[in-house]
Formats: structure tokens, sequence, C-alpha cells
């Protein structure tokens, strides 16, 4: 795999109860599953990639882009990392309608057609009908849709999503994996999404780590 495709990630994490040890090489599209028991890392591991956790020993590089390297004293800050993060419970503005939430991301990015990703991504989740509402009025499954399409709109490099059917009922799961499916189908981005669900590695991996 040549530098400008896939990611790279090799770090070490160390914890009092635990120590995280990663090297990965993974392609530059799909869904690549981060899989197992609770506590075995699949987070930690997230918010590493993210800059929330600063491991040692780190390489991280998505294409050509390098976000940490140890070696070179590379280290770049969550802001300026080129990502899109989906936590398991959707961190909507109360306040905001639907519409502003989706908007709300987008005012700092310099980025060219950034208004034509945000119809994709409402498209893309099927969420046009509730962009006047606000978020105390969406089911959960609802919300999480609105959450992905936020991280969408910025186009990013990466998009991260940390067990984001955690919260829900079945019915509310099983609504939504089919949006999930869709996603991964039809965008060209590299995807890490955590679970403990062997339900969702069977729909969504692509890849499994």
């Amino acid at each position: 795999m040549s530098p400008e495709e896939g990611l790279r990630i090799r770090l070490r994490l160390t914890r009092p109860d635990f120590a995280l040890q990663v090297d990965l090489d993974l392609p530059s599209t799909g869904i690549t599953v981060l899989y197992g028991a609770s506590g075995s890392g699949k987070t930690s591991l997230l918010r590493c990639v993210a800059g929330l956790e600063r491991p040692t020993d780190a390489l991280v590089r998505v294409g050509r882009d390098l976000w940490h390297d140890d070696a070179s004293g590379v280290y770049v800050p969550t802001w300026q990392r080129d990502l899109g993060y989906v936590f398991h419970e959707a961190s909507l503005f109360e306040h905001l309608s639907v519409q502003e939430n989706l908007s709300y991301g987008l005012k700092r990015s310099k980025k060219q057609g950034t208004a034509q990703a945000l119809l994709r991504a409402i498209e893309l989740l099927g969420i046009g009908h509730l962009t006047h509402r606000h978020p105390g009025s969406l089911s959960g499954g609802e919300r999480q849709r609105v959450a992905i399409a936020r991280a969408l709109a910025s186009q990013p490099r990466l998009l991260l999503l940390d067990e984001p059917l955690a919260s829900l009922d079945m019915a509310r799961r099983q609504e939504i994996l089919p949006w999930l499916e869709s996603m991964r189908d039809e965008l060209h981005m590299p995807m890490l999404y955590v679970t403990h669900s062997a339900d969702e590695v069977a729909r969504l991996a692509d890849h499994l780590v």
C-alpha cells in the first residue's frame, strides 16, 4: 500500500489496568470495524487517532497527511485533524434546529463544496424531513442520523464512529443499520467503527480488527 493510500496506525498507550499496543495498515475506503469486549481499548484507539489521547511510540498517518509521528516530533492537535467523530450519544445542540445543527460545523470550514456536501449527507441519511425540527422531538435513531450527517458535511478525510448504535434499542438499531450500509457503499471514505455487536460486524464490516 503506497503512502497516499490507506491509514497507518502504530502506537502504545499505557493505562493502570491495561496496555494498548497497535500496529495497523488499513485500507483507504470502506468500514474497518474495531471489534471486541468492553474495556479492550477500542475507544482508546479512536481517541488516539483523533488526538484526544497522547500515546507513545506513535505514528498516525491518513494517506499523505501525517497527524502524529513521535520519531520526527510531529503532533497535529485534534482541531487541525481532518476528521469527523460520531459518539455513541448524539451530541446535538438542543436549542438549535436540525438544520442549524447541521450547518454549525461548517461555519469555519475553508473547504470548497461544503454546502453540496451537506445536501448530499442529508439525502444519504434520509433526514430532509427533519431539518425544521429540534433535537428534543427526534427519536434516538433520528438523532444519530443527524449527528452522522453533521460529521459527513465537513468532508472529512476519516470518519470515526464510536458505538453509534449502543444507546439505541433493537428496533432503532435495525432502523439505522440500512443507512450505515448506504454510507459504506456510496462514500469513498475510510471509516473506523467501534462496536462489540456481532450483528453490526456482520452487516457493516469490510475489514475487521
